[in-house]
Formats: C-alpha cells, structure tokens, sequence
C-alpha cells in the first residue's frame, strides 16, 4: 500500500467545485502548474487592462480559489521592468477561455522555470456526477492514454476527459489501476498500482508529460467530498 501513500495527495479543498452558485457577474478559477516545484513561484494573472492578481501555483492541489469577472482570455505572467524602468507585463502563456462559471487552469511549464512559458488548458469545473468514489481523469497530455481502474476501462486522446465510478475489485474498497500510453500503434504499461475508493473523496487524475523529457506522468489530487 506504500504506492498509493506515495502517489495519492489528500486534500481537503473544501471550495472546490461546490455547487452553490457563484457570486454575481463572476467566474472561479483554480490552478494546477505541472512538473510540480518544490517552492512554486507564484504568477499574476491579467484580470483587466495593465491590471493583474497573484494567483498561487501548487503542484500537488489545486490553488485557492480566485473569483474575478469573466474574462475573454487566460493570461498568465509577471510584471518587470524594462531598460527604461518601466513596468511591463511578461506573458507567460495565454488561452482563450471558456464559458463555465467554475474552471480549473492547468498550467504546463515548458521548461525548469516560469518565465520559460506555460501551456495554458482552461477546463470545466462545472461537473455533474462528480460525487464521492468518483474518478476524473484528464489527458493534458500528447500521448493517447487508457487504463483499467477497477471494473471499468477508459482511453483518452490528448485533450479529452472522462468520468468513471469503479467498483472496487479488491477487499476493503481497493481498485486494481492499470495504466498504458500508445506510441507508434503500440501499448506500453507504465503504471501498475492499487487505488483506494472511498464515497467521501472524489478524484482527478492529471496525465501530463516532462517538457524536457516527454516523459508521461500522473498527478492525482484527491479531493473530499462535500454533498
């Protein structure tokens, strides 16, 4: 069971993805930066014209949650100053956004650092049947990905997301996880585990690769279910 102490955060985000409504005329945002650092750096996001917010970049939950006024587009960096001691605003990385009022932003660090630039993935936080025993997994990857997580099987191409409730398989509640990515029409296994189920936590699971390596990694967070 040392795998799944080693792999599983335990989070209790109790403002994540609450169903109560927003408040008036504003959306929430929520970040997630990967490869996750051991110090994040924080970044500012542009909220309006030479106007940003600091927003936290955790590897390992999902940020606080940020409500601002709906915006045309994701744009994250930071403010410098220039040669003539100006201050200026150093986009990171930028994406248009969607029409949720709940959204996570799944930033993907192209390099060691943040100034090295960002994949910027806005993604609805607006999910039905997302409840406790409930798993989420994203491929914010470049690679075509499935998997067997208790008694039911997925496979995801990059960008897509799917919603699955597994019955365990294993005593006390545990999942077997089998998971595999496709590379030149060949399957490889690269995660073999078990994953406890539980109705008071819900969780997503990130597939993302190293920008240096390609590498492909998962990142879940596990998130507690609040009815």
């Amino acid at each position: 069971m040392h795998l799944r102490r080693a792999y599983f955060i335990i989070i209790a985000i109790t403002s994540m993805l609450m169903t109560h409504a927003p408040a008036q005329g504003k959306i929430s945002l929520q970040f997630l930066v990967l490869p996750k650092q051991i110090q994040p750096e924080p970044v500012e996001l542009l909220i309006g014209e030479e106007k940003t917010m600091e927003v936290e970049t955790p590897g390992n939950e999902l940020s606080p949650t940020y409500k601002v006024s709906p915006l045309s587009s994701i744009v994250v960096g930071k403010t410098i100053q220039n040669e003539e001691g100006q201050s200026v605003f150093q986009v990171y990385g930028k994406a248009e956004s969607i029409s949720a009022s709940r959204q996570i932003i799944l930033l993907i660090r192209k390099g060691k650092d943040n100034s090295d630039g960002f994949v910027v993935l806005p993604l609805n936080g607006e999910l039905a049947n997302f409840s406790g025993g409930s798993f989420l997994f994203i491929n914010a990857s470049r690679l075509s990905v499935g998997g067997v997580i208790g008694d039911k099987k997925f496979g995801l191409k990059p960008g897509q997301q799917q919603l699955l409730k597994p019955a365990a398989n294993h005593k006390n509640g545990i999942c077997q996880v089998t998971l595999a990515y496709q590379r030149e029409d060949k399957w490889k296994t690269f995660y073999d585990t078990r994953w406890p189920t539980n109705k008071k936590y819900r969780s997503l699971i990130f597939f993302h690769q190293d920008p240096a390596t390609g590498r492909l990694g998962i990142a879940p967070i596990v998130d507690m279910f609040m009815n």
